[in-house]
């Protein structure tokens, strides 16, 4: 009965240590992202508090390695470290934001040289976590000296069975954090959910460790040449665990970077790569749970074992091979849904497994035989908390070693190879010391043998081809670039891999991670790229609300042509770049004349830093800053994004100064863009949107009012003038028809879409773009805003359509200057007869045109004829969808209002109200557009069913021309008054949509 309830004791200890794992792992998981924000690089972040994770673990099992042994009952003591621990988390969330706010808005100030800022900023990073991570050093030794304790001659069983169920628990842990806590909670309710569990787990540990526990003496100290072989011994094992452990993590880090390029820089991708490895390690501590009691010599063991750990490493180059067209199978076989999204990410875990698994399966392995090793040899339960101490402190060489020597001296391919050789020369070390008293080397010359055939057949076999390490499978399907593209630049940085390459359509492409963040034309005959209207935009149109800027700050390089953009304003003194990793730098030197301002203008100054840190440090209020980060899903941009950052900026602008935020509208949902205003908008007296071209949107804001600053002329003189020539601007209307919105109208489509800003400690981008990225979703609606066939934009923000005579640029970058082009020449054909014309437009727009020449023959018909008159409403829509948008009411003289080509007698029944409604929107005559659409919504019984496909557009007529007159609390009665009786859908349910969020402001 006794052994039955030891059993039983002995297994809920287990259990609550997976608990303790989990609560652990997800610590490790939530604290990077807090201390992203602060460092600025998710990288940094997770290295940092990986090395601190484990320093704080070393620290934490050499306290316990020095005093553990005066403790009575270590079980007890582990309850009382675990209910410390939970106290820590409940009141983490608090502390961090105390000390951010403290370091934003003193102590950075204060210390102001860049080096300063940083030291602190690591010092505080440090000193945020490092007692917990002290804490949970102490908890495995104390755990295992108390089983050890209570159940003598089980040291491998304990060892083993802890190790795996910690492991385990960890494993679980990252998943539930990145897919279930922050989701559900937050970042505060993740942490505070781990507190609770270390609480219970404290309660069960108090409860389980009652009775007493009998130390182990060590028994090294009698002999003298027996203590000097346990020391030696001792060196031995604490040197190989530390070089052991160096190596593990820095495959931890060098696989994450590695899988990275195939599977995409994501959150959900990082947690599930973590949680592989952590899974790998577990099963490893399981398989040998049992083996090491059962093995006579655990040395021997473990140098086989960390042979074998190196060979897999070097196999997992050759299957890393493989994963790309792995990912690219994927992207092609599955459909971009929810689901698809969900089984991608299992099949990414897949893969992770597989590449990962092995290695850490090894890994797991030796830990708990370096330690029975010495408790064999009699060196009792201080030399579990010195093994787990030499262990951790090599988890951190290991950890800065790959990210800060490695990865950037070597390359992603040979840092693997590097560490793979360390662990294959513990294991040869090992086997030599042991054999050496047999005189049998067979063993050593073997693993010797199968090192160096290992790492030649990698080094010369396995191909790490950069033209698929930048293929960006994840995002293309794509495993692989053209073979005619050619490979300009490739580097391995500190936080990311940074390609450049000349396609064979003269593009010059930089990509960090596989994800292209630019993109330039290099001959000069070939049309500009849609990303450059952006980029140069982007630099130019601050400046046309600022008419002596001083100063000006980009966060992020990219290409370097913003900035280079900014600086053709001679008036500039001053341009500070920060760009967090330095090979995009080097890299984007391969634009050469584009962007040579950047570089070689003396007003151009380049930091690598995190922007937040350089501000605060600086102190300096700049007339611009134009924030240009990559995509919202990569892990740890979405914080440039967050409230907290658009409540930091305003800090370092000018009274009146600009800030222009750069935001992609594809690979994301108009949810995720309503995150995005309803955290920006807030923070900013006045904010105005432009599209710069069909994808990217980029909104200006101030705490001053906009709408009387801006003045395009300015920018339309000296180098300004040739860099908005370069895409096709050369007229100041040109930027104006790309505003498409001001503050109230960005107000509405952010209530409309009812999203929570996106905020550092809730970070909806983060955990929601990398679906959208994989479902390749766009917000549609909000791009359709200058496409819509009513005066919305013209009335809700007093932006005119361009006089017919403007020239507009041809390039395609902006879909509304093509359609614009195209409106122009319907007109040509419809009222002046040119049928030449036809052939410039595209075959759908052709298509129309051809059949609205034949409404005369529809008109023939009888005039009551059902048929006829739902063509004529449906031609009559579509022309005004093709032209109303972009010619004002003189271009539409004889197309819409009063059209020469409708050479109809008599119209069918209720198309000539239709007409008279499209009229009076054509000439954006306010009162008429009321008269006429309230009259159509009294009478609509009375209407043919023919045009009943007009009902919407007369609703929507009747609120713009209340909006148009001013009148908007009867423009919101329309709603209650006949909304019932019309159905809201496509683009005029958007149009309804939009103009109720407005009113409703």
């Amino acid at each position: 009965m006794e052994s039955s309830l030891l059993r039983r004791r002995f297994g809920l200890l287990l259990i609550i240590f997976v608990l303790s794992g989990f609560a652990g792992l997800i610590y490790q998981s939530i604290w990077s992202h807090y201390l992203g924000l602060f460092l600025g690089h998710a990288a940094y972040a997770q290295a940092l508090v990986l090395a601190l994770f484990m320093g704080g673990m070393a620290i934490g099992a050499a306290l316990v390695a020095q005093f553990g042994t005066r403790w009575r009952n270590l079980v007890r003591g582990y309850a009382v470290v675990e209910l410390i621990i939970g106290l820590f988390g409940l009141v983490f969330h608090w502390v961090f934001v105390g000390m951010l706010g403290l370091s934003y808005d003193a102590v950075m100030p204060a210390l102001g040289a860049p080096w300063l800022v940083n030291t602190w900023k690591w010092l505080l990073a440090g000193a945020l976590i490092l007692p917990q991570t002290i804490l949970l050093g102490m908890t495995f030794p104390l755990m295992s000296g108390g089983l050890i304790r209570r159940y003598p001659n089980q040291d491998g069983n304990a060892l083993g069975g802890l190790y795996f169920t910690n492991s385990i628990g960890a494993a679980v842990g990252v998943l539930v954090a990145a897919f279930v806590l922050m989701p559900a909670f937050g970042l505060p309710g993740a942490m505070i959910t781990a507190g609770i569990i270390n609480i219970v787990v404290a309660g069960l540990a108090w409860w389980l460790g009652s009775g007493g526990e009998t130390p182990r003496p060590a028994t090294v100290t009698g002999d003298a040449k027996r203590s000097r072989g346990s020391r030696r011994l001792l060196y031995l094992v604490l040197g190989a665990t530390f070089l052991s452990s160096a190596a593990s993590f820095a495959y931890e880090i060098i696989f994450v970077r590695m899988l990275s390029l195939a599977v995409g820089s994501t959150l959900h991708a990082f947690e599930l790569m973590l949680g592989s490895f952590i899974a790998g390690i577990a099963l490893g501590a399981l398989w040998i749970r049992k083996r090491a009691d059962r093995s006579e010599m655990p040395l021997k063991l473990v140098g086989v074992l960390q042979i074998l750990m190196g060979l897999t490493a070097l196999l997992a180059l050759a299957l890393y091979a493989n994963a790309f067209t792995w990912v690219g199978f994927m992207m092609d076989s599955l459909s971009r849904t929810d689901g698809g999204y969900s089984l991608f990410n299992l099949g990414t875990a897949a893969i992770a497994i597989l590449i990962m698994m092995p290695t850490a399966f090894f890994a797991g392995t030796t830990l708990p035989l370096f330690t029975v090793a010495l408790l064999r040899d009699g060196q009792g339960e201080p030399s579990i908390g010195r093994v787990y101490a030499f262990n951790t402190i090599g988890a951190i060489v290991g950890v800065f070693a790959a990210i800060h020597f490695l990865i950037p001296v070597f390359g992603i391919k040979l840092a693997m190879i590097v560490a793979a050789i360390v662990d294959m020369a513990i294991g040869v070390f090992l086997l030599r010391r042991v054999v050496a008293r047999r005189r049998d080397f067979v063993n050593v010359g073997a693993g010797v043998a199968v090192m160096m055939a290992g790492t030649w057949l990698v080094v010369n076999l396995v191909p790490f081809d950069s033209l698929r390490l930048s293929s960006g499978v994840y995002r293309t399907g794509q495993v692989q670039l053209d073979e005619q593209t050619d490979m300009l630049f490739y580097r391995d940085g500190k936080t990311a891999s940074i390609s450049v390459v000349y396609l064979p359509n003269g593009t010059i492409v930089i990509a960090t991670n596989g994800k292209p963040d630019a993109s330039l034309q290099n001959i000069p005959s070939q049309p500009p790229t849609s990303d450059e209207p952006t980029m140069i935009i982007a630099g130019a149109l601050p400046l046309a609300y600022l008419s002596e800027a001083r100063t000006a700050a980009v966060i992020g390089f990219g290409s370097g042509m913003t900035t280079h953009t900014l600086l053709a304003e001679p008036g500039l003194e001053r341009v500070d770049t920060i760009e967090i990793e330095r090979e995009m730098v080097e890299g984007a030197e391969w634009f050469g004349e584009r962007v040579a301002r950047a570089y070689e203008d003396e007003r151009s100054q380049i930091i690598i830093d995190d922007a937040k840190s350089y501000f605060a440090g600086q102190q300096h209020r700049y007339d611009v800053i134009v924030s240009e980060p990559s995509n919202p899903w990569i892990s740890g941009v979405g914080a440039l994004f967050s409230k907290e950052f658009y409540r930091f900026v305003p800090n370092f602008l000018a009274d009146d100064g600009v800030f222009v935020q750069w935001l992609q509208l594809y690979e994301i949902d108009e949810r995720l863009v309503g995150s995005v205003l309803n955290a920006m908008l807030p923070a900013f007296a006045d904010v105005h949107g432009y599209l710069s071209n069909s994808g990217d949107l980029l909104l200006v804001a101030s705490q001053e009012p906009l709408e009387q600053r801006v003045d395009y002329e300015r920018l339309f003189e000296g180098a300004m003038a040739d860099e908005l020539a370069h895409v096709g601007i050369s007229e100041p209307d040109q930027l104006g028809f790309r505003r498409v919105a001001d503050r109230e109208l960005l107000w509405a489509l952010a209530s409309l879409y009812r999203s929570p800003a996106n905020s550092d400690y809730f970070p909806i981008l983060s955990l929601e773009a990398p679906r959208t990225r994989f479902r390749g979703m766009t917000p549609s609606q909000l791009r359709s805003l200058p496409y819509l066939d009513l005066p919305l934009i013209e009335w809700m923000m007093d932006r005119a359509v361009p006089d017919s005579s403007l020239p507009l640029p041809q390039y395609g970058h902006y879909p509304a200057d093509d359609l614009a082009n195209d409106a122009r020449t319907i007109r040509r054909v419809l009222v002046d007869a040119d049928r030449d014309a036809i052939d410039e437009l595209g075959s759908q727009s052709r298509q129309w045109v051809l059949e609205l020449s034949a409404a005369g023959h529809i008109c023939a018909m009888d005039g009551g004829d059902h048929l006829a008159g739902q063509w004529l409403t449906v031609r009559l829509l579509q022309l005004a969808e093709l032209t109303l948008p972009y010619l004002d009411a003189e271009a539409l003289r004889g197309v819409l209002i009063d059209p020469l080509w409708l050479n109809c007698e008599t119209l069918p029944d209720g198309v000539e109200r239709v007409l008279d409604i499209l009229s009076a929107n054509a000439r954006r005559d306010a009162v008429a557009m009321e008269r006429l659409g309230r009259g159509w919504l009294e009478d609509r019984e009375n209407l043919p069913p023919s045009v009943r496909e007009f009902d919407a557009y007369a609703f929507a007529s009747l609120q713009l021309g209340l909006i148009g007159q001013g009148r908007k609390e009867e423009a919101g009665a329309v709603e209650s008054e006949y909304g019932s009786l019309v159905r809201a859908r496509g683009d005029y349910g958007f149009a309804r949509s939009v103009i109720r969020a407005w009113l409703e402001r």
